[in-house]
């Protein structure tokens, strides 16, 4: 395939957008409207559901249609969910709730389509593909939406959710610059069969079980971007403020840190650098936990999550694309079932840092945060040590 790893990158950023819908301005408009931290948490938490289910319908990415076909049509339905939710941001929690669900539902189409696209690429190109393809992610969710909350008192709601609608859809447009064959057409029998078989092969491998070990760990999960806008009041940062570090200044930092992780992955160790990523992220939250509740400490301490969040996030996928390999019929089915289970961790964290908060305030979710992130990378880098070892001492045939 002739797909350049920057051309990810493009096709991420509808996703991203999204994402940033989700967990940047919603919970910044909900708190406008009076909403408490914890209770933001439930919202995103249960509207992130299918971060970890949509490999039960991510198969329809596989059946026939080209890829860009779902690119697109997730794109543009995803969009006027998140455009909807924006505009009735008044709405009750349940329906605001089910409307994000549902909306995630189709937008989790992006991740499969592209994902199976990216399983196509020479091995020698995935690391850069994989910080390109997260730093659209990363990059463009939150520089959309810090942008969507600094113009957010400036504008009607209408106005911003059409803006917001749009960004997720247009750069969906750059699908149509993949280049893929056509998938061949089967008999819906003996799909479903090619497809279990090549699912199958994925769940029983070694390299899944040990790939899964690093997935499931909260290690570089980044949940605190998540709640960040939420708790900018808490660190007596202005609107301003919050939008700068939520938005451009994360959004550059995690795309940064995306590029730098894909250029790491390719001359280091996946899962070192993995579990590596998880210690740094550790050391910016507890940075916000016991440093004083100023805008600096909000600031300085979440600039450095994002750029340790863009490195995990690389590391993840390019871990993830070598546990896959190259696979005929399910690449679609087979590199979501992989993502859900990384997203698992971004799910569970949110919720247990949102218990932090409602019991110690932004301390108390920093320091959950933290924990987590510092105990599982050091042993995650054990592990990698460990693996190393024992593949450099096994006989070679």
């Amino acid at each position: 395939m002739r797909n350049p790893p920057w051309l990810f990158g493009i096709l991420s950023i509808p996703y991203g957008v999204f994402n940033g819908i989700l967990v940047v301005l919603i919970p910044f408009l909900l708190r406008k409207h009076g909403i408490s931290p914890d209770r933001i948490a439930n919202v995103i938490a249960i509207s992130s559901i299918p971060n970890v289910w949509y490999f039960l319908w991510s198969p329809v990415v596989d059946t026939g249609l080209l890829r860009r076909t779902w690119v697109l049509f997730a794109a543009a339905v995803s969009g006027a969910c998140g455009a909807i939710a924006i505009a009735a941001a008044s709405f009750s929690l349940t329906q605001l709730t089910l409307l994000l669900l549902a909306g995630n539902v189709v937008a989790m189409l992006l991740s499969s389509a592209c994902g199976a696209v990216l399983t196509t690429l020479d091995p020698a190109k995935r690391g850069r593909a994989s910080g390109w393809y997260q730093a659209g992610s990363l990059g463009g969710g939150a520089l959309g939406a810090g942008a969507a909350i600094w113009i957010a008192d400036k504008v009607p709601l209408p106005i911003l959710a059409v803006a917001a609608g749009s960004l997720v859809f247009l750069p969906a447009l750059a699908a149509l610059l993949i280049s893929e064959d056509r998938v061949q057409r089967m008999g819906l029998i003996p799909l479903f069969r090619a497809l279990g078989r090549d699912v199958w092969d994925v769940v029983r491998a070694r390299a899944t079980l040990i790939g899964l070990l690093f997935f499931l760990s909260p290690v570089g999960s980044s949940a605190v971007a998540n709640l960040i806008s939420s708790v900018g009041p808490d660190y007596h940062a202005s609107d301003a403020q919050v939008a700068w570090v939520s938005g451009l200044a994360g959004g550059v930092l995690s795309a940064s840190g995306c590029v730098l992780g894909g250029f790491i992955c390719d001359r280091l160790n996946r899962m070192t650098s993995y579990a590596l990523a998880g210690l740094l992220s550790a050391i910016f939250s507890a940075w916000m936990a016991l440093g004083s509740p100023t805008p600096f400490t909000y600031a300085g301490g979440y600039i450095g999550y994002a750029l340790a969040a863009g490195i995990a996030y690389a590391a993840f996928t390019a871990l993830e694309l070598d546990v896959l390999g190259k696979r005929r019929h399910a690449a679609g089915t087979a590199y979501s079932l992989l993502g859900a289970s990384g997203n698992l961790p971004i799910a569970y964290m949110t919720w247990f840092d949102g218990i932090g908060y409602k019991y110690s305030g932004a301390r108390g979710l920093m320091a959950v945060d933290s924990l987590a992130n510092a105990i599982g990378g050091v042993l995650l880098l054990l592990f990698a040590a460990y693996y190393a070892r024992e593949h450099l001492q096994s006989p070679r045939n």
